[in-house]
């Protein structure tokens, strides 16, 4: 697929992915970005992605000033209280039974894997005793990393960075390992086949259109190609359920007397396109969204 279901799931979770081969200047970005109101309190709601480079900050005057101005930040999940140790030990084993294990691969994971860890051979065999769906993770980072990226440069993870604000969050840490940890083997191995396979075209396309804002191409790249009955299951699990608990997620903390406004609220960009986007659906419990480039929000 043009745009593989696993380069979509890394797409849509805070453990996303993404590159930029351009050149642009992080003040000319327009990446998605909204006011939200409710009952007279007041977001902002930024579409993110979770690697990135030096320059990509400071992020546009706008965004900037909306997070300056902001009480609270809103991101997916804390990073910074993951105890990433155990959710692995609890999600990231390569389970025999479950058919994750490197031993229970198809021909064609095996043929896939076997010409690519050809003078690889150290790296092939630190990532075994991993699910297939953490390998993939870690053969994207490596990847991303080569093209000179890094989470730390990711937009939650910088903001996270700054302090000075009460922290949020809509998801929780294991509620993603989880998710992740759902798919079957089938699926999974299919997830490192294409961390091997995808074209560096194809992992650059998703930030070129973030960094333009072009909404309409974000939308259509995250669902190019398909059309199953079981990549729209994927489709539901991974992005539409979640963005209801985002959308809920956010009405709540805007009615809560706890959380002042108005609060910065970080998502992954899959999260805020499309038809049943978390846009949508706070505009459907009575919210008024505005698009920031559209109408300037400060």
């Amino acid at each position: 697929m043009a745009t593989s279901r696993w380069r979509l799931l890394l797409a849509l979770l805070s453990v996303t992915l993404f590159a930029s081969g351009t050149t642009l200047a992080a003040p000319s970005d327009k990446p998605p970005f909204y006011r939200v109101q409710w009952q007279d309190k007041s977001a902002y709601l930024l579409g993110s992605i979770h690697i990135g480079r030096a320059d990509f900050y400071p992020m546009p005057a706008q965004v900037e000033a909306a997070f300056t101005q902001s009480k609270g930040l809103v991101v997916e999940i804390d990073m910074n209280k993951v105890d990433s140790r155990a959710l692995l030990q609890k999600y990231g084993g390569a389970n025999s039974a479950q058919g994750l294990d490197w031993q229970s691969r198809d021909t064609q994971t095996v043929a896939t894997m076997s010409q690519y860890c050809e003078g690889k051979a150290s790296l092939c065999q630190s990532i075994q005793a991993f699910a297939p769906w953490l390998q993939a993770a870690q053969l994207n980072l490596l990847r991303y990393n080569g093209l000179g990226f890094s989470t730390d440069y990711g937009v939650d993870m910088q903001l996270l960075s700054r302090g000075g604000k009460p922290v949020y969050e809509l998801e929780t840490a294991e509620s993603q390992f989880k998710l992740l940890a759902s798919f079957d083997s089938q699926v999974q191995w299919a997830m490192v086949r294409e961390a091997i396979e995808a074209s560096d075209a194809e992992l650059l396309s998703l930030v070129d259109a973030w960094r333009s804002g072009n909404e309409a191409a974000l939308d259509t790249l995250m669902q190019e190609q398909l059309g199953g009955e079981g990549d729209l299951l994927m489709l539901d699990k991974i992005l539409w359920q979640r963005n209801k608990v985002m959308a809920d997620g956010m009405i709540k903390l805007m009615g809560s007397e706890t959380a002042n406004e108005p609060l910065f609220v970080v998502v992954g960009a899959g999260h805020v396109v499309g038809d049943k986007s978390v846009v949508q659906l706070l505009k459907q419990q009575g919210a008024t969204v505005t698009a920031c480039w559209q109408t300037r929000c400060d």
